[in-house]
Formats: structure tokens, C-alpha cells, sequence
């Protein structure tokens, strides 16, 4: 979105009110007493702040407002709202203050000509689910400080917060998997080809063949693979829901982190044993919006 010029205030600062009634009185002074050079400055000083203000207005006025994607955080850490601002074709902005309501402020000194700033407001959290961004206020009393130009943004972003995972969290036992070591295909020695299946990288297609056949083929390398688990919504009754997601949350980050193969299983929904980011993350989300409405 584009700042208008009907969703930008101006009002002046504490100096800059000062200085209004300063050029007042100057100006009710070379009224009395009919002095030239009274009313000459009283004239400048009214000019300056007229400048003063316009300048301030339109250091926001164009400005382009977008979001970017954000990174998913943990209950109770701050998340972050990347948000972009352009300054297409106009002349430098200077000292911008943007925050969201409630929350710390982030400060850009200068945007310039055709050029893109971002800026990273911060959040607190205190829940798992998705959080919406608040509403944005950006300001500035750019170049004098007597007058103040501010403006109100309601931008669409929302930010993925997982459950908080529980603090010395107990070991994920036998019960819960397939214990012991086993071997399968890893990345150590090589032991043959097969078809492609979603989720290989790119990394292990074997692209000559690809070249020769036109079929996608992926390498099979012989390794040793850690333990495989289940983690099961029912093999905790005696916890309460939050309290079952943050045991789970926990769980995921502990085996993802050992290189173990884990499945998580939710009443209606089952996730498939695997393992790395997009698993991780995937396992994470499912927690982080159980039980909430889809939107």
C-alpha cells in the first residue's frame, strides 16, 4: 500500500508549538508598534514553520508500505514482521519511526531515491497459533523536529507461532518407536538406483542418467541411521492439551536434533515418519494449530 495524502497527519511537537506562539506574539508585537523589521521576522519565522511542516508531510507522503514472509517462532519468544518500504522515483525519506501498537519501535535514517528499506518490528508472543500483525504507525519529525507527520497501516501478515516445548522435557522411551540402529540408504557408500519419489533432493538425482534415459533417478548409498519413533497424542492421558503439545514439541526438537526418523500422530491427523526441515516444520505446524480453526 501507497501513503495518500488523506492517511497522513501533521501536528507540531512541544518546539514546534513554542515557536508558533513565538511568531505570534512577534507578529502581534510589529502590529503594535508598527515596525518593519518586527513584522519581517515575524514573516520569516511563519515561513520556516510552513516549511517545516510541508517537508515533514511529505517525507511519508508516496511511501510504499509491503510485507514479507516471517519466520515462524516459539510461544513466548518475540517474533519479527519484515516490512518493506520503497521510495519510488521521490526524494530521499529521512528519519522514519515504525511500530507496531504496543511494541518497541524500529528506526530507519534514510531511504533513498528509487531505493528500498526493511524494516523488522517485533512482537511478543504468548500463544502457539498464528498471530496477526497489529496495526503500524509510522512517524517522523524529519528535518526541523517542530513538526510531527505520522500515519496508520493495516497491513496482511501473520506470523506462526509453535508451542512452547517443555523444559526438561523426559527422554521419548522404546514404547513410543522402533528402537536400536538400522542400516538403510543414506549418503556413505553407493549401492544402486531408484525412481524418484517427492521429498529426494536434487543433490541425489542422478542427472547422467537422467540425461540418457529421461527418467529421474535418484542414488542409494548404504549408512547407519539412528532410531525411528512414534509420537502419539494417546500415550499421554494424564497431561492436559497445552501441556501434550509442548511434551511433543519438545520430542520433535530432541530427535530432529539426534537425526532420528520420527512420525506424530494427532487425533485426525498423522504425519508419516521422516526427517529434516520441511518434516520438522510440517510436525511443528500441525501442534502449533491443533485444535484451531482453519483460516
Amino acid at each position: 500500500m501507497a501513503l495518500k495524502h488523506n492517511r497522513i497527519y501533521v501536528l507540531p511537537t512541544l518546539f514546534g508549538a513554542i515557536y508558533a506562539a513565538t511568531a505570534v506574539l512577534v507578529l502581534i508585537g510589529a502590529i503594535n508598534y508598527q515596525l518593519s523589521l518586527a513584522y519581517l521576522f515575524a514573516f520569516v519565522l511563519i515561513g520556516l514553520g510552513h516549511a517545516a511542516l510541508l517537508q515533514s508531510y511529505r517525507n511519508l507522503l508516496k511511501i510504499e508500505l509491503r510485507t514479507l514472509a516471517t519466520e515462524p517462532v516459539f510461544a513466548g519468544d518475540t517474533a519479527h514482521f519484515p516490512v518493506s518500504l520503497s521510495n519510488p522515483g521521490k526524494p530521499p525519506r529521512r528519519a522514519l519511526n515504525l511500530s507496531l501498537r504496543g511494541h518497541p519501535a524500529s528506526w530507519i535514517e534514510a531511504i533513498d531515491r528509487d531505493d528500498t528499506a526493511i524494516a523488522h518490528l517485533p512482537v511478543a508472543t504468548l500463544a502457539r497459533g498464528w498471530l496477526g500483525m497489529p496495526t503500524m504507525r509510522i512517524d517522523t519529525a524529519y528535518p526541523s523536529g517542530w513538526c510531527k507527520a505520522w500515519s496508520y497501516a493495516n497491513l496482511d501478515a501473520r506470523c506462526l507461532v509453535y508451542p512452547q516445548p517443555e523444559a526438561n522435557a523426559p527422554p521419548f522411551h522404546g514404547e513410543n518407536g522402533d528402537r536400536g540402529q538400522r542400516r538403510v540408504r543414506g549418503d556413505d557408500d553407493f549401492a544402486g538406483l531408484r525412481n524418484y519419489v517427492p521429498g529426494d533432493t536434487p543433490r541425489q538425482i542422478a542427472w547422467k542418467q537422467f540425461a540418457r534415459l529421461d527418467a529421474l533417478l535418484v542414488r542409494q548409498d548404504d549408512r547407519v541411521e539412528g532410531q525411528t519413533w512414534l509420537f502419539d497424542w494417546h500415550t499421554l492421558p494424564e497431561l492436559g492439551t497445552e501441556a501434550r503439545l509442548s511434551r511433543l514439541t519438545a520430542w520433535v526438537l530432541a530427535a530432529e536434533a539426534a537425526g532420528d526418523r520420527y512420525a506424530l500422530a494427532l487425533p485426525g491427523t498423522t504425519l508419516p515418519r521422516g526427517r529434516g526441515p520441511a518434516h520438522r516444520h510440517a510436525c511443528l505446524r500441525a501442534l502449533a494449530l491443533f485444535g484451531q480453526t482453519p483460516s
